[in-house]
Order: structure tokens, then sequence, then C-alpha cells
């Protein structure tokens, strides 16, 4: 090892110390070796510090892909109940479960339900059960105003057995 001696104080040290370990007078060369040590040190911490920014980086990422895709799933729930909704309620309004053409329906209803009030006040009441016994196939007969005043005289005429 090479020694070398303080032009300040005399004193003899390392030539690799940055400076003279009794008066603290700087040696040039081994202040240089000494910074480019610490200069290598520091880049590999750096190199560290990148590696876990990366990965705290990507982890990050990846628990902000899992909340949007855990927002889409629930507005998509969301839009779903409200389609659900909007459909049940549209059923519900027509009162039908008829899966056609709801126009056709209607205009199928407004005929219809003539001709079964005035069957019920001319009391065919059994040419009107085989009608809405045909036409509840394939139409809502149920929504017909007076299909509950229809049933109680059904009942009373033939009972039950229908």
């Amino acid at each position: 090892m090479k020694e070398i001696e303080c032009p300040n104080c005399g004193a003899v040290f390392a030539a690799r110390e940055d400076k003279c370990p009794y008066c603290g007078y700087i040696n040039p060369l081994g202040a240089e070796a000494k910074f480019l040590r610490d200069l290598e040190t520091t880049r590999k911490e750096l190199d560290v510090v990148d590696d876990e920014v990366r990965e705290d980086y990507k982890a990050e990422m990846k628990k902000g892909a899992k909340s949007t895709v855990k927002a889409v799933v629930i507005v998509f729930i969301i839009l779903g109940i409200i389609i659900g909704g909007f459909i049940a309620l549209e059923k519900a309004l027509l009162n039908t479960d008829y899966d056609g053409n709801y126009a056709d329906e209607l205009i199928w209803q407004r005929t219809a339900y003539a001709e079964y009030d005035e069957l019920l006040e001319a009391g065919k009441y059994d040419e009107l059960m085989e009608r809405i016994a045909d036409d509840g196939e394939e139409h809502d007969v149920w929504s017909w105003e007076h299909y509950e005043e229809f049933t109680e005289i059904a009942d009373e005429l033939w009972g039950n057995d229908r």
C-alpha cells in the first residue's frame, strides 16, 4: 500500500485516504477516488430505488386497474338494474306478458275488449268464456277491466271447474 506525506503537517498516511487523518488537509488523489467510489455506490442505490419505484408503480397500476374493473362492473350492474326496472315498469304499465309488438297487442285489446263487453252485457257467458280461453293463449286477456267481475260470474255458474 502506497503512503504519502501530508504537505500541511508532514504526517504520513495511506495514499487512498481522502484527507490527512491528523490535520484534515485534503489529499486530491484520495478525494477523487473516494468521490468515484461514493458515486458508484449512489448509482447502485439509485438502481435499487428505480427497481423499487418501478415495482411500486406496477403495484399501483394493478390496484388502479382492479378499481377500474370494479367500477365498470358496478356501472354495468346499475345499468342492468335500471334497464330491468324500465322493462318491468313498461310491462306493468301495459299489464301484459305479451312478447310481440305492443302496438299490435294494444290494437287487439281495443277490439277484443269491446267484443268482451258486448258479450258480457248480452249475458252470453258461454261464448265469452270460450273466447277468453282461446285468446288467453296469445294475448293479454287479464287486463280487461271486467275480467275479475266475469271470473266471479263464471265461478257462480260453473264453480271452480272451469
